[in-house]
């Protein structure tokens, strides 16, 4: 496979749709949070996606996973896999038992600073005053979407420690992707690159659930009843495996992992909409 030619404003639209899709996603497992192990719920999100690929490798003629050809690209996949999925998803969890699933989307809409910052610290490059104004504005901006005069949680509290930690794992995820994407995808498929890590996200977990002595039995109330099943294919089929496959491609497009990560500034506003409508939670004016 060739390297992929840069397509900024392609790479900016497939970002966005991914961020609309995450945004909804901290509300759906708003849903669930609570209701199950941590860990189980994480589980069943990146295997049913894991799956997702799986059946695509059998019943599609055009597909077929590519073998790993050296440890350096195995260690990037996984690292890419665990950081992105296991770690981020399973701290945000952790997350909503103390904050709302609003602010969640909040914090995590820091990804473009930290991501910005993270690339100037190992990479030494120094970003431009366009990024670096877009990315303030951003903070400012859900900084404004996050505040709730009527929260009785005032200040920062063990909720946003979680899903700082989440969006650390993200931030990985992306430096990964944009410092090596185009080179694994010289070798690799978005479909191998995408099965690969969600697979390795899921052995992580579920060796985490071993040593934890997770509940595995809190299953059960995914098929409980419609809105917790359709809750957990949603996150596993459209906000895990769409939407990361559709995000590993905006990242080749653009080959510029802090201007993909910009598109997270609208993740917030996509969160909040959806708790509004999903769990009830305020938004305020």
């Amino acid at each position: 496979m060739s390297k992929t030619a840069p397509n900024k404003s392609l790479g900016l639209t497939l970002a966005l749709i991914c961020a609309a899709l995450w945004g909804a996603s901290f509300p759906l497992g708003g849903v669930l949070a609570g209701k199950l192990d941590p860990v189980v719920l994480a589980i069943a999100r990146y295997a049913i996606a894991t799956l997702c690929f799986v059946a695509v490798f059998i019943f599609s003629k055009k597909h077929t996973l590519k073998k790993i050809q050296s440890k350096k690209d195995a260690i990037l996949l996984m690292a890419a896999g665990i950081s992105a999925q296991a770690v981020f998803f399973y701290f945000t969890i952790l997350a909503y038992e103390y904050t709302s699933s609003g602010e969640i989307g909040v914090i995590n809409g820091m990804a473009p600073f930290l991501t910005m910052a993270a690339v100037f610290v190992i990479d030494k490059i120094k970003p431009s005053a366009p990024k670096v104004f877009a990315v303030v504005l951003s903070l400012v901006g859900a900084a404004v979407i996050a505040y709730d005069p009527s929260n009785k949680i005032q200040g920062l509290n063990l909720g946003h420690l979680f899903a700082l930690c989440g969006v650390l794992g993200f931030v990985t995820y992306n430096y990964i992707l944009g410092k090596f994407g185009s080179d694994l995808n010289s070798r690799y498929d978005l479909y191998s690159s995408s099965f690969y890590q969600f697979a390795s996200a899921t052995v992580a977990l579920f060796i985490l659930a071993i040593v934890t002595g997770a509940d595995f039995s809190s299953a059960a109330v995914l098929v409980e009843n419609g809105k917790n099943l359709g809750s957990i294919l949603a996150l596993g089929l459209l906000c895990s495996g769409f939407a990361y496959a559709l995000w590993e491609l905006a990242t080749l497009k653009t080959q510029d992992a802090v201007i993909t990560t910009m598109a997270l500034n609208v993740l917030p506003l996509f969160a909040m909409i959806v708790a509004y409508f999903l769990l009830g939670e305020v938004m305020t004016l």
